[in-house]
């Protein structure tokens, strides 16, 4: 079963955070919770992720920490935040638990690496592009179902275009999935939006020409999200469900893989020049 990361990418800070001022002062956690009135078990399974952390138990640990206002002020923001409900809660019937586990990261990455080998990027995608992905992999779903689906996944798109801390895409992209459509018009819409989306400040697609031959990742698709100071997190997308790696030598593994296929993929610019003509094509 996929772990749930509905509000675990605040609360993974939330943690660290909390977990690094009680390691600073030497304190193991079972005296840092007798101190605080929180058993040591219940400390250690908040520190782990096993169990959430209130807002009101982060203000005892950080009384005890002796943590400075300003400090205290932004990690009870984070408490508070991380117990918040995300903006895709109303698609939460029609969406996996792996797939609002990535929402969730996405909202709190602050780079995004995906490649991708048969499909555009859904951060990338059209809403016609999307909705023909969704009723072919989808194919149990309800008219209802697939509409939620698309929906959330335009909604999804805004984080690149959050006016101050969007974080930034770099999309790979292998060249089959540049030709793998039902549609030459809507492809070739998608392809326009490509060409577009690539304008933007934090937005870098490259593509895996045929002409580099079997690369890092040709058996499957990976998307990397980064934090920061704080480690990254891999997330494997299956038919049935996905997996999230947090391991460090794991993903190690898949950051390795990524800037190897950077090494083989066309530049920025020569990309959207690949993908412009491709379009052009279809026309």
């Amino acid at each position: 079963m996929a772990r749930k990361f509905g509000s675990t990418a605040r609360g993974r800070r939330l943690r660290r955070d909390l977990r690094l001022l009680r390691e600073a002062l030497n304190l193991s956690t079972d005296e840092a919770g007798t101190r605080a009135g929180i058993s040591g078990p219940t400390l250690s399974r908040m520190e782990s992720g096993k169990r959430g952390i209130s807002v009101d138990e982060a203000r005892r640990l950080l009384d005890i920490y002796d943590v400075s206002p300003a400090r205290q002020g932004k990690i009870v923001d984070l408490a508070e935040r991380a117990n918040q409900l995300g903006w895709w809660q109303p698609f939460e019937s029609h969406l996996r638990e792996d797939a609002q586990g990535t929402i969730a990261l996405e909202e709190q990455a602050s780079r995004i690496i995906n490649f991708e080998l048969m499909l555009i990027p859904g951060l990338l995608q059209t809403p016609e592009y999307a909705r023909e992905i969704i009723r072919a992999s989808n194919f149990d779903d309800t008219a209802r179902d697939v509409e939620a689906k698309v929906a959330a996944r335009m909604a999804r798109q805004s984080v690149l275009t959050r006016p101050d801390d969007a974080p930034e895409l770099v999309a790979i992209l292998d060249e089959a999935a540049l030709h793998r459509f039902r549609s030459s018009t809507m492809m070739r819409r998608q392809l326009n939006h490509l060409v577009d989306a690539a304008s933007q400040p934090n937005v870098t697609i490259q593509v895996v020409p045929f002409g580099a031959g079997h690369h890092a990742s040709a058996e499957s698709p990976c998307v990397v999200f980064e934090f920061g100071d704080d480690p990254a997190i891999v997330y494997l997308e299956g038919k049935i469900s996905g997996l999230f790696l947090e391991e460090l030598h794991d993903v190690a593994v898949y950051q390795e893989t990524v800037t190897r296929l950077l090494q083989v993929a066309l530049n920025p610019s020569e990309s959207v020049d690949f993908i412009d003509r491709i379009s052009k094509e279809l026309s």
